[in-house]
């Protein structure tokens, strides 16, 4: 019996070791996604690019888990299975006719892979949990004071930035809404006490808010709703409160200062837009609510929701209802909606919101499916949420709070840009599904005690 045991002991190990591996380097390519962006994506040989690289050396260490099985023992993973299973199908007829872009559009959900390698990691070894929590605390530590100086680089250097050797994209390119999603788990992360930050921190993280709030309404609401949401369930709304005061005040002596020396010209394009600009930002507030006199607000507003009833007609009054019109058609062309403002940039694919982007490609049941699954995966961390408090247990209502305002502001971010179609906030957010749905398992198993000690 001792001999025959053996073999299986260091079958285990091996799989320790590699799931372990296989979290670092799923680490270190979140944090080139994070730091550098788009960049960072095409670092690879084509069309194997290192976020592609991570998925199949992760389905590797997926294959050789204990818990293959168990990963689709939860209604939000067995759903996700369907959802991709779908998709594979939508995609699968047109590969030949549009090759690696039918492809490179299915992975809006077929990214989905990375949720399940990270459930059977944490089902196999529960003390990853810590783990992939002090990673995260050591990248929220560095983000915040960085970011902001990489997003000035990026809107005012931009010239200056070398292109990627292999791609027409430049070396660096953070966009603003990936950046206010990280923002806002950092900040989260830092309301339920996981990570203690100091008035340094605190400083960074208001100038990287103000830059991206600026920059767009989806960025802004990205950041606002989670952190926000998060303040009020832990009592913290006062302290929030006082600090977004505290903002206004200070925006509204920039804008005083400002219309006393210059007078305001609203920006024009996109391209155009400051950093930080606070009558931008009051802009963006407006157009989000109502409908403000900034008219380039204004026409990119317009501009989305007319693409977006188009969709609306094709599929839901329209002969695509049950199909959708496939993975690999460029939806900004067949609609003629192709922007052409970045002529010197790869072509426009998505209608800026992805569950729009889901019912064009799937179809109804596609849409369907994919809303399910969001609301399973929602109700699943809230269940746990509940009965993490109703029990007591502080540090387990705290981790699912965080993960869910993190994937809630990835979502709000989605709904107003191009942003899980593609590996920069993809990856992160199908980990992070993973991530919640992994934890949730483990909970309910066994319900230990999390070491916050990051």
């Amino acid at each position: 019996m001792v001999e025959s045991s053996r073999p299986l002991r260091a079958a285990t190990a091996r799989s320790d070791i590699l799931g372990d591996g296989w979290l670092l380097i799923v680490a270190f390519v979140l944090t080139g996604y994070a730091f550098i962006g788009k960049g960072f994506a095409y670092v690879g040989f084509p069309p194997l690019y290192v976020g592609e690289m991570a998925y199949l050396t992760g389905v590797v260490v997926f294959l050789r888990s204990r818990c293959i099985v168990g990963s689709l023992a939860a209604l939000p993973s067995l759903l996700l299975a369907i959802s991709m299973a779908w998709v594979l199908l939508r995609t699968v007829p047109f590969v030949e006719a549009y090759g690696m872009d039918a492809l490179r559009d299915s992975v809006v959900m077929l990214y989905g892979g990375f949720a399940f390698i990270i459930i059977a990691l944490l089902l196999d070894d529960r003390r990853r949990i810590d783990a992939i929590l002090r990673y995260y605390g050591r990248f929220a530590g560095a983000f915040v004071p960085i970011i902001p100086f990489l997003f000035a680089i990026d809107r005012y250097l931009g010239e200056y930035i070398p292109q990627m050797p292999n791609a027409n994209a430049p070396f660096l390119e953070v966009r603003s809404g990936e950046v206010a999603s990280h923002l806002a788990g950092a900040s989260v992360l830092a309301l339920v006490g996981f990570y203690r930050a100091g008035w340094r921190w605190i400083l960074s993280a208001c100038a990287a808010i103000a830059m991206v709030a600026t920059e767009g309404r989806g960025s802004m609401l990205a950041f606002a709703v989670p952190v926000v949401l998060a303040a009020i369930l832990l009592g913290k709304a006062r302290a929030v409160a006082r600090i977004v005061v505290l903002i206004s005040i200070v925006m509204f002596a920039t804008i005083t200062v400002e219309s006393a020396f210059r007078e305001y010209r609203a920006p024009t394009s996109t391209a155009e837009r400051l950093i930080f600009d606070p009558q931008q930002f009051v802009d963006n507030v407006i157009s989000t609510f109502g409908q403000s006199g900034n008219e380039q607000a204004e026409s990119t507003k317009t501009w989305r929701l007319d693409w977006w009833n188009i969709i609306l007609a094709d599929t839901l009054f329209g002969s695509n209802f049950w199909t959708g019109r496939g993975f690999g058609i460029n939806l900004a062309d067949a609609d003629g909606f192709q922007d052409g403002d970045h002529p010197d940039r790869p072509a426009l694919r998505s209608p800026h919101n992805v569950h729009m982007t889901i019912l064009a490609r799937a179809g109804v049941p596609g849409l369907a499916l994919w809303l399910a699954f969001l609301l399973s995966w929602f109700g699943a961390m809230f269940r746990g949420l509940q009965t993490a408090q109703r029990r007591g247990q502080v540090e387990w209502s705290r981790l699912f709070l965080f993960v869910t305002c993190y994937v809630l502001s990835i979502i709000i971010d989605a709904t107003f840009d191009v942003a899980i179609e593609g590996p920069m906030l993809g990856i992160w957010f199908w980990c992070l599904i993973g991530f919640g749905i992994g934890t949730v398992m483990v909970f309910r198993a066994d319900g230990a005690i999390i070491d916050r000690s990051i």
